[in-house]
C-alpha cells in the first residue's frame, strides 16, 4: 500500500492519485477482550469486500499504560497485529485514543490511576449515558485535574504522562506506513466548564425571556434556543482555543519527536452538534486532519421515527464551513450509530449523499459483531472512486439503478480505481477511455478507468 499524504484539503497517494477513504470504526471497549474484537481476520476480509479502505481503530489509555509509566507491550503488539491485518486486506488505519466518560472507572479511556476524582460522587444511573458528563461530580473533577496537569501518585503530571505515552506510541507504530494519522483523544471533555456554560446560559436566558422554562428545554422557542446556545457556544469555543488547542500542539510535539504522521483533530465532546468549533490549524505545514463527528439528537435512543435529516444536513454544512476555513482534509470520524432496522439503509443513503456532496472521507460508527454480514447495513458498501488520476470534481452513486457517475479533471494515461458493489455491464466516458474490471466477489468489483486524454471527463459505470 502506498503512503497517504495530505495535499491541501484532500488526500493523495505517493503516485499522486486523489484518495477517498471509506470505512468504519473498530472500537472494542471491553477490557476482558483485551480491547480488541476476536475474529478480526474474517471481519476485515468482509470489510474489504464491502469496499472499505479505512478503519478508525480504537486504543485505550487504560490498555496502553495500566500503571504510571508502565506500558503494556503485549497489548501494543496485538494492536500492531490488527493494523497489519487491516493493511493485508487493503485498509489504512487511523489510530484513535478513545474515551467515553473519561475513564474505565465510569466508561472507558483513562486508567483508574489517572482518574483523580478526589472521592467525588458518581450517579448510579442517567437517562442517557452521556448525561453523566454534566451530572457526575467524579467525572468533572477527574477531567479538571487532567487539564490542569495534576500529579499522579508518582508525582508526574497527568498531561506529562499523556505526552510521554504519545511519544512512545508514535515511535512504536512509526514503521506501520498504513497508519494515516494519530488522534490524541476522542471527544475531549472539558470538565466543569461544560456545566458552568449550560448553567450560565440557563440563567441569562431566564433573565432575557420571562416565559423560558428550564425544566422543559424541548419547549424552547427558536429565539430562546439561539440565545441559549450562543452563550454555550462562546464558552466551549473558549475551551477549544485556550485549552484544547494547546493540548493538541503539545501532543503534536510529542508525536513529531518520533514520527512524521499527521495529528487528527476532531474537537471537544460537543463536536457532533452544531456548536461551532474553536479548532485551528496546528501550523502552516498542513500535517493535520480535521475529523468532525455528527449525529442527530435521537442517537442512542428509541426515537428514530423522529430522525431529522435536515438537522444532519445543517450540522455537516457547519462542519464544511469549518473545513474551508481550516483548509484541511476531512475524515468524518463518527456518524450513524444506527440500529439494525428496516429504515437503516435509507439513513445510510442520506449520509452517503452528504459525503458525496463534500467529497469527504469517513468512518461509520460503529462495527459490532455481526454488522459486516447484516443486510440492514449493506448500504455502507457504496460505489465510490477510491483513487482518482487527476482532480475529483463530483460523483454520485444511484444504488437503485446500480450506476455511478464520476466527473474529474483527468490526467492523460492515468488510471482511476472505482469500487462498485455491483457487476457493471458498461463503462462509458465523455472522452476516450478504456476500462477493466477486477472481481472481488460475485457481487462486487474494482473498475479501473484509463483516460486516454487530459482534461475534463465524465464517466458513467452501470
Amino acid at each position: 500500500m502506498e503512503k497517504i499524504l495530505i495535499q491541501g484539503n484532500h488526500f493523495v497517494d505517493e503516485s499522486g492519485h486523489q484518495v477517498l477513504l471509506n470505512g468504519i470504526n473498530v472500537v472494542c471497549k471491553e477490557p476482558d477482550q483485551g480491547y480488541l474484537f476476536p475474529g478480526l481476520e474474517d471481519v476485515f476480509r468482509n470489510f474489504s469486500q464491502m469496499g472499505f479502505n479505512l478503519i478508525r481503530l480504537g486504543i485505550f489509555w487504560d490498555g496502553v499504560e495500566p500503571q504510571p509509566g508502565v506500558y503494556d507491550t503485549a497489548y501494543l503488539e496485538r494492536v500492531r497485529d490488527a493494523v497489519r491485518l487491516a493493511e493485508q486486506y487493503g485498509m489504512y488505519t487511523l489510530l484513535d485514543m478513545h474515551q467515553d466518560l473519561f475513564s474505565r472507572k465510569w466508561g472507558d479511556g483513562a486508567p483508574a490511576w489517572a482518574a483523580l476524582d478526589e472521592g467525588m460522587p458518581h450517579p448510579e444511573s442517567c437517562t442517557m449515558w452521556y448525561d453523566a458528563y454534566l451530572q457526575s461530580e467524579a467525572i468533572i473533577r477527574a477531567a479538571d485535574n487532567f487539564w490542569k496537569n495534576a500529579p499522579a501518585a508518582d508525582g508526574v503530571g497527568l498531561l506529562d504522562h499523556y505526552a510521554a505515552m504519545w511519544t512512545m506510541l508514535a515511535g512504536y507504530f512509526d514503521s506501520c506506513e498504513s497508519i494515516i494519522g494519530y488522534e490524541p483523544m476522542n471527544e475531549p471533555f472539558m470538565g466543569s466548564i461544560a456545566r458552568m456554560a449550560f448553567g450560565e446560559a440557563a440563567q441569562k436566558t431566564a433573565a432575557q425571556f420571562p416565559d423560558y422554562n428550564p425544566a422543559d428545554l424541548t419547549a424552547m422557542k427558536p429565539e430562546q434556543a439561539a440565545f441559549f446556545m450562543g452563550i454555550v457556544s462562546e464558552r466551549l469555543t473558549d475551551f477549544d482555543k485556550e485549552t484544547l488547542m494547546p493540548f493538541y500542539r503539545r501532543m503534536q510535539k510529542a508525536v513529531e519527536s518520533a514520527s512524521d504522521k499527521p495529528l487528527v483533530t476532531g474537537g471537544n465532546i460537543y463536536l457532533s452538534s452544531t456548536i461551532p468549533t474553536g479548532i485551528a490549524r496546528l501550523d502552516e505545514r498542513g500535517r493535520q486532519i480535521y475529523a468532525p463527528h455528527g449525529y442527530d439528537a435521537v442517537v442512542d435512543s428509541d426515537l428514530y421515527e423522529s430522525f431529522n435529516k435536515a438537522n444532519v444536513e445543517m450540522l455537516f454544512a457547519d462542519k464544511r464551513r469549518s473545513q474551508l476555513e481550516l483548509g484541511l482534509p476531512v475524515i468524518v470520524g463518527e456518524w450513524g450509530a444506527f440500529p439494525s432496522k428496516d429504515f437503516t439503509g435509507d439513513l445510510i443513503r442520506h449520509m452517503n449523499g452528504i459525503l458525496e456532496e463534500y467529497l469527504w472521507s469517513s468512518t461509520y460508527w460503529q462495527y459490532l459483531p455481526g454488522l459486516d454480514t447484516d443486510p440492514n447495513y449493506a448500504e455502507l458498501g457504496r460505489a465510490y472512486p477510491m483513487l482518482t488520476a487527476g482532480t475529483l470534481k463530483a460523483y454520485h452513486y444511484d444504488a437503485d439503478a446500480k450506476s455511478l457517475n464520476l466527473s474529474y479533471t483527468a490526467e492523460a494515461g492515468g488510471t482511476t480505481t472505482v469500487y462498485c458493489p455491483f457487476c457493471p455491464s458498461e463503462v462509458k466516458g465523455s472522452g476516450p477511455v478504456t476500462s477493466g474490471t477486477e472481481m472481488i466477489t460475485d457481487q462486487a468489483c474494482l473498475v479501473r478507468v484509463r483516460a486516454e486524454e487530459a482534461g475534463e471527463l465524465t464517466v458513467t459505470i452501470q
